[in-house]
């Protein structure tokens, strides 16, 4: 059964929540998005740094190593051929000039070599002023003006004097470091003839004209500017591969914010579904079953504020339809209306049930009152239940006549006795009685039967009415639910017997449910618990046998 939940019935219990959660602005450095993603830029930035370092510090260390090497093999083979020209012309400038190719040789990697040669006196013979680069010129000065043999020169300078001796020097200009290009140099002797026993007749001296001029290397240039294009590009691709990697995080996060406002704004059938998996993915899941719970609690409480609104409205009804009645037949009885004693009779059995109703209304919510603290506490024994029963339709015996209902009691007397607490057990069947004498119509009958199913008794009452609808029937046990919601004053009741009813029976460790049973009425069945004190049978009882009366 739906019912409409008018839209002011959560105005005050859901007061708290706002109606439109204004989202806070943030600026673009402070969102989680921008933050990872600079991050990510950053590490990407500075590995590729430290990436592009390392590899121009291993170029570097490794083309000084080559170029000492190929200074060497340089030098050893044009000294070797400069000897041999001056065995033959006997002039050392002679034949430096006839063996070298106007002072400089181009190597495969784009570098130039000054080609310097010096005779035993000191003197640059080869290349001519004329004919000199600046930097051969720089070279040749530095070697003739002893002024200037001092400082970054000054390897240079004794490099020449031991190789006039006949020692092949390979050293470098000025201060070599981690990190600093190398400026190598070899200063190689010229032995007369080629012959290394030979006089020395002059030495020759190779520089590249990178160090002669202190500038980087072509080669160094070159793989420097690759690296760092390379660097820009590998740190470009970072970046973007950051904030794409970003993206996959703060878009879930930003989905499920969303979400959270919606919530927040109460609709709680907010629900995010999104494409990722691990963490996130079970952030959005423990999110929806969030939301779904708080709708289902949202919804019961609705409910729950609806049913307790009808109760104050049914509540009131009842006690002003008994008290209505009672305070008019008590200014009946004292205006000395009622003329004869069958009036006063007949008024009073009035004022008596009225005064019963309302007498019950009250326990009901005292029940009621009990079951919502948690205080139904029964106080168990062993119970025969046909004995029980037979007291209850007792009480109510009255109610079945005026109804013209037929009460059936077919408990068997050798049917084992209940764990239970008996007064809490009468309140059971005197409201399963009482619910199914409202809806059983005039010559009908209600049925108490029972029938044990191993430590368990299953209590079934039944009435030969028109049964349940379908749809109330999963909703007979809520509190403060009423099936009939016109109230007619024949069916009509507080809406508590029933949630009363299953409160008790779930306090003694049992269940009850409610069935229709086909061609008849409905059935209410709920099972105790037998007791393990008592299990004889009243069949094992010794009785004695009733003496006539006179």
């Amino acid at each position: 059964m739906q019912t409409q939940v008018p839209p002011n019935v959560m105005s005050n219990v859901m007061s708290n929540v706002p109606s439109n959660v204004p989202s806070k602005h943030i600026r673009w450095w402070q969102s989680i998005r921008w933050r990872l993603a600079l991050g990510s830029m950053l590490v990407a930035l500075l590995a590729t740094i430290l990436i592009a370092l390392a590899a121009l510090l291993a170029i570097t260390y490794y083309y000084g190593v080559d170029q000492h090497r190929l200074l060497d093999s340089l030098a050893t083979d044009k000294a070797q051929s400069i000897g041999a020209n001056y065995n033959q012309s006997g002039i050392l400038a002679v034949a430096a000039s006839n063996t070298l190719p106007r002072g400089l040789v181009q190597s495969f990697q784009g570098e130039q070599y000054l080609l310097v040669v010096i005779n035993r006196l000191g003197q640059t013979v080869y290349p001519h002023y004329a004919t000199r680069a600046l930097e051969a010129k720089a070279i040749g000065i530095a070697l003739d003006d002893p002024t200037l043999k001092t400082g970054a020169f000054a390897p240079v300078s004794n490099g020449v004097k031991a190789a006039l001796k006949g020692v092949v020097v390979n050293g470098e200009i000025g201060n070599n470091g981690p990190g600093v290009v190398a400026r190598p140099f070899v200063a190689q002797p010229i032995f007369d003839g080629s012959q290394s026993g030979a006089p020395v007749v002059g030495v020759l001296m190779i520089i590249s004209r990178s160090a002669a001029s202190n500038t980087i290397p072509p080669f160094i240039t070159a793989v420097g500017q690759s690296v760092i294009i390379v660097a820009a590009i590998i740190a470009m691709l970072a970046a973007l591969a950051a904030i794409l990697f970003a993206r996959t995080i703060t878009r879930p996060l930003a989905t499920l914010t969303k979400a959270a406002h919606v919530l927040a704004s109460g609709n709680y059938n907010a629900q995010v579904t999104t494409n990722t998996h691990g963490e996130i993915e079970e952030l959005a899941d423990t999110f929806n079953n969030m939301a779904a719970k708080l709708a289902a609690d949202v919804d019961e409480l609705r409910q729950q504020e609806l049913w307790r609104r009808e109760l104050i409205m049914n509540i009131t009804h009842d006690l002003a339809s008994p008290l209505t009645a009672i305070t008019g037949l008590g200014e009946a009885l004292i205006d000395g209306v009622n003329q004869s004693r069958e009036d006063y009779e007949a008024t009073g059995r009035v004022i008596v049930r009225e005064t019963l109703r309302l007498r019950r209304l009250v326990k009901d919510l005292h029940m009621m009152a009990k079951v919502e603290a948690g205080a139904v506490k029964p106080v168990l024994r062993p119970v025969r239940l046909a004995a029980l029963v037979d007291e209850v339709l007792a009480v109510q015996v009255a109610e079945f006549e005026r109804k013209n209902v037929e009460p059936r009691n077919m408990l068997s007397y050798t049917l084992l006795p209940a764990n239970a607490d008996p007064d809490m057990l009468s309140r059971v069947f005197s409201n399963l009685c009482d619910n199914a004498l409202r809806h059983t119509p005039s010559g009908g009958t209600v049925t108490i039967e029972a029938l044990q199913r191993g430590t368990l008794l299953m209590v079934s009452v039944a009435d030969s009415g028109e049964g349940i609808p379908l749809d109330v029937l999963p909703r007979v046990f809520d509190r403060f639910y009423r099936a009939d919601s016109a109230r007619q004053a024949s069916t009509g009741g507080s809406g508590l017997g029933l949630a009363i009813v299953k409160a008790i029976i779930e306090a003694h460790g049992g269940s009850i449910w409610a069935e229709n049973i086909p061609n008849s009425g409905a059935r209410f069945v709920f099972t105790l618990p037998v007791a393990v004190a008592d299990t004889r049978s009243i069949t094992s009882e010794i009785t004695m046998p009733m003496r006539p009366t006179l």
